[in-house]
C-alpha cells in the first residue's frame, strides 16, 4: 500500500516474523525469533543487522541463518465481539 500525498511517498510497515540461527565466535549458536515492522524484505533485513549489532555490539562477527521470514497477520479485535459484546475468537 503506497500513496503519495503532498509529494511525500506513505509506506505501510507491517509486522515481520523472523526465525533465525545467531552464531558468536566464541558462543553456541542461538535459535530465535523476533518481530519487526518493515515495508519490505531489505527494510526487514536492516532492521534486524541493526538489533543484533545492539544486543551483541562487542561482537566481530555475527554470523545468521535466516530459517523462516513471513509477514504477521493481525486480526481485527472488534470483528471478535457480536452487538451483545460477547467474545467469539
Amino acid at each position: 500500500m503506497d500513496d503519495v500525498v503532498d509529494g511525500y511517498e506513505m509506506t505501510v510497515a507491517v509486522e515481520w516474523m523472523v526465525e533465525y540461527i545467531l552464531e558468536v565466535r566464541g558462543s553456541p549458536p542461538v535459535r530465535s525469533v523476533t518481530i519487526i515492522d518493515a515495508a519490505d524484505i531489505d527494510q526487514v533485513r536492516n532492521e534486524l543487522h541493526r538489533e543484533l549489532t545492539t544486543l551483541y555490539p562487542d561482537a566481530g562477527r555475527i554470523d545468521v541463518t535466516v530459517i523462516r521470514m513471513s509477514t504477521v497477520s493481525s486480526i481485527d479485535s472488534q470483528s471478535m465481539f457480536e452487538e451483545d459484546g460477547l467474545f467469539h475468537p
